[in-house]
């Protein structure tokens, strides 16, 4: 009997502090962050939540960190620039008391290769990567993807009228260029950030071909082409012989000296038709090729 009291006496002692300790109740409420989670480069995004009591917006550092409090982010929205990300954003929400945290949403900020403009038609590349033309030849000049909106194309300082395509036509000498937009971000203005030069030949009865500027003095094999990772290029000649790859801006982006063969690496150039120019001595050769994937 007396037992069954000390046990009886323990379970109201347990009984009592159950009764004394409060539960941990989660709020009513979820809080949610909304708003465009991609940013277009300059600008900004506008994060929001629901409507409460109060707010404490959070930033952790991509990809990992701790959650820190943004200072004065106390508003049921928040303005994120596109040089802050990519960043995690969190809110603390408080309505009636209860406090409760949203899940992390990711924003980042979109990015764009830089503006690319392909050149065709009938033309020669000269030693600096000029354009050479002869009288009624054409040069067309195309900027890639993704720039499709507010396409403006100039010569030198001065808008060409009515140059919004994504394709120009060049018959006369000027030194061009290109501003536009991405496709995602129209308020996003990208500019070629060079100018391409486009010359008169200056040789008698001066010609240029369609594909392959002309030549002399010297034959080569250029194979495979189109060439994946690796060009391999021989000459007739013998003697020291300089090669020069261009790109369709005009840029060298290979140059070296070989002699009889070399093996030209490609695979870290972007898709593309480029213009090899091989010249020993008086001779000279042009020759364009395409890398591909």
């Amino acid at each position: 009997m007396k037992f069954k009291t000390v046990f009886s006496n323990a379970s109201l002692f347990l009984l009592m502090i159950h009764w004394a300790t409060p539960s941990v109740a989660q709020c009513s409420f979820d809080p949610t962050v909304s708003g465009n989670l991609l940013v277009c480069p300059e600008s900004a995004t506008m994060l929001t939540t629901q409507q409460y009591d109060s707010y404490q917006w959070y930033r952790r550092p991509y990809p990992d960190g701790a959650a820190e409090p943004i200072q004065g982010a106390t508003g049921p929205s928040l303005s994120v620039d596109y040089l802050e990300t990519p960043v995690y954003i969190s809110v603390a929400a408080t309505q009636g008391g209860c406090t409760e945290q949203s899940p992390e949403v990711l924003v980042d900020g979109l990015a764009f290769l830089p503006v690319t403009v392909q050149s065709s038609g009938e033309f020669n590349i000269g030693p600096n990567g000029e354009h050479i033309i002869c009288a009624g030849d054409t040069v067309y000049f195309m900027i890639m993807l993704p720039y499709t909106r507010n396409i403006q194309w100039y010569d030198g300082l001065n808008e060409i009228a009515g140059a919004t395509d994504d394709t120009l036509v060049v018959t006369q000498p000027g030194n061009y260029w290109v501003t536009a937009s991405p496709t995602d971000c129209p308020n996003y203005m990208a500019s070629l950030g060079l100018q391409i030069p486009v010359i008169w030949g200056s040789t008698p009865g001066c010609t240029t071909s369609v594909g392959d500027p002309a030549d002399s003095g010297m034959d080569a094999v250029i194979m495979p082409n189109p060439a994946r990772e690796s060009l391999l290029v021989g000459v007739d000649i013998a003697g020291i012989v300089h090669l020069s790859l261009f790109n369709s801006l005009g840029q060298i982006v290979r140059q070296e000296s070989f002699s009889v063969s070399t093996e030209l690496h490609t695979v870290d150039l972007p898709v593309g038709v480029y213009t090899l120019v091989l010249q020993a001595n008086a001779a000279r050769l042009a020759r364009q090729v395409v890398i591909q994937r």
